[in-house]
């Protein structure tokens, strides 16, 4: 059988892109995720990666030909696809181009003996809110896996269908960064807010927002969640305090301190919480957001999620601090580091700065050091990273590392991942489904919501 490759929407305007050349010949077998062709759009130069495995064949559009994004160019035949793994392969640096400093990634860890272990578990249950033993300890965290792996299976379900041409507009996807998520957001009520960026898609699950509007709403259908004007972009839910995302770096900082303002003023012990990534931390957005809060004792929480790169450019690039957390005491508040692929240590810092803002005592700064596996947007290839930097991340990977330790510290049965991670998929094939079968806008719509 032969699946069709279709163009997918890769530049800005959503113009023709120009196919610069086949990575690989007709007849050859490519993997999916294996970079398959470069393309030039009206922004960069990329690669187009495979949606599956299979062996090439034609007829394909030639190089030097301009191509609407949408249009088959060739096809993938699954004759050898048994043979072929299907894992994603980061692609090559680009020639020429200056590498980013060298980025230090922890060493594993020595094997624990079983005392230190247990020793290490006890305090994890002390520290989890309201956990009377062991058994309400797991459950929390049976959760926290389930809602990572529902963001990642859903991420990577929307990456397939993007690269069938399926997905309108780009996608800015978060895979590696879940822990930080629902760390965060399991330590929030429902009433508490969230402030998201252009990467708001595990914010949003995390919170509790509706799958199937969200999905909606990338489609632009009358039932997404913005009733299809924001897009992946600008999703919003506030049914469960997830305020519209905001795609601008560092804009969401001053209107999260507003929030909590109105909070602490009102009498209210909720929160307001910004997320924003390390690029954001040189915005002036971000300082004069920060000096508000803690003038103000703003029941506030700024989580910075540095995954290293600020689009394409490494923050030892940009800044002369190892931690973005030490900026904090230059406002008068606390800055915390924390290993962004743990979701337990986020959760516990996250409870930590949520009860102090609750109290009255003012804002946390936390910065997550995470790592997102994917490039800035789908029409960047993350060619500017290092094969081993990329595998060091993803050898750490949250979800993976939550796994064996369910499975490892509390014996787990594999029959019970096998079920959340299919339910987690049957719930995204759900949403996809409920998506593509929405209506339409109306135009008429198109003035709701403009004037109060």
């Amino acid at each position: 059988m032969k699946h069709p490759v279709v163009m997918p929407h890769l530049g800005a305007t959503g113009g023709d892109v120009k196919i610069v050349e086949w990575r690989i010949a007709e007849r050859d077998v490519v993997a999916a995720g294996a970079a398959l062709l470069t393309v030039e759009t009206d922004k960069s130069v990329v690669e187009v990666e495979a949606f599956r495995g299979g062996r090439l064949t034609g007829p394909l559009a030639p190089p030097g030909s301009s191509v609407a994004p949408g249009a088959i160019i060739g096809y993938l035949s699954d004759d050898v696809e048994a043979a072929i793994p299907v894992a994603h392969v980061p692609p090559a640096p680009n020639a020429g181009r200056a590498a980013a400093p060298p980025i230090s990634t922890p060493p594993a860890p020595a094997p624990l003996s079983q005392e230190v272990r247990a020793a290490r578990i006890m305090v994890r249950l002390s520290r989890v809110r309201d956990s009377k033993d062991a058994a309400g300890f797991v459950e929390r965290l049976l959760e926290a896996f389930a809602t990572m792996v529902l963001i990642r299976r859903y991420e990577e379900h929307l990456y397939q269908l993007f690269l069938q041409g399926l997905v309108p507009g780009t996608l800015h996807q978060c895979q590696g960064q879940e822990a930080v998520a629902v760390g965060v957001c399991s330590a929030l009520r429902r009433d508490d807010l969230v402030y998201s960026t252009h990467r708001p898609v595990g914010h949003l699950i995390a919170k509790g927002a509706s799958l199937e509007a969200i999905t909606a709403e990338i489609w632009g259908k009358a039932t997404g969640c913005v009733g299809g004007k924001g897009g992946q972009m600008h999703l919003a839910d506030f049914a469960v305090g997830a305020m519209v995302s905001n795609a601008i770096v560092g804009a969401n900082i001053p209107i999260a301190t507003g929030s909590a303002m109105s909070f602490r003023l009102q009498g209210l012990d909720r929160v307001a919480v910004s997320f924003f990534g390390d690029g954001a931390s040189n915005i002036g957005a971000f300082h004069e957001g920060l000096n508000l809060a803690a003038v103000q004792d703003a029941p506030a929480i700024f989580v910075c999620e540095n995954n290293l790169y600020a689009a394409s450019t490494n923050f030892a690039l940009t800044a002369r601090i190892t931690d973005i957390a030490a900026r904090a005491a230059a406002y008068g508040m606390p800055g915390v580091v924390v290993d962004g692929m743990d979701v337990e240590a986020v959760y516990a810092a996250a409870r930590t700065a949520v009860a102090r803002a609750r109290a009255g005592r003012g804002p946390t700064l936390i910065e997550a050091k995470t790592y997102r596996y994917r490039g800035h947007s789908r029409g960047d290839p993350g060619g500017y990273r290092a094969r081993d930097e990329h595998a060091a991340w993803m050898a750490r990977d949250p979800i993976e590392r939550l796994k064996q330790r369910l499975v490892g510290d509390f014996a787990l049965p594999a029959a019970k991942i096998d079920e959340i991670e299919a339910k987690a998929q049957a719930k995204v094939e759900a949403a996809v489904e409920f998506a593509q079968q929405s209506p339409e806008p109306s135009p008429d719509s198109a003035l709701e919501h403009v004037f109060v």
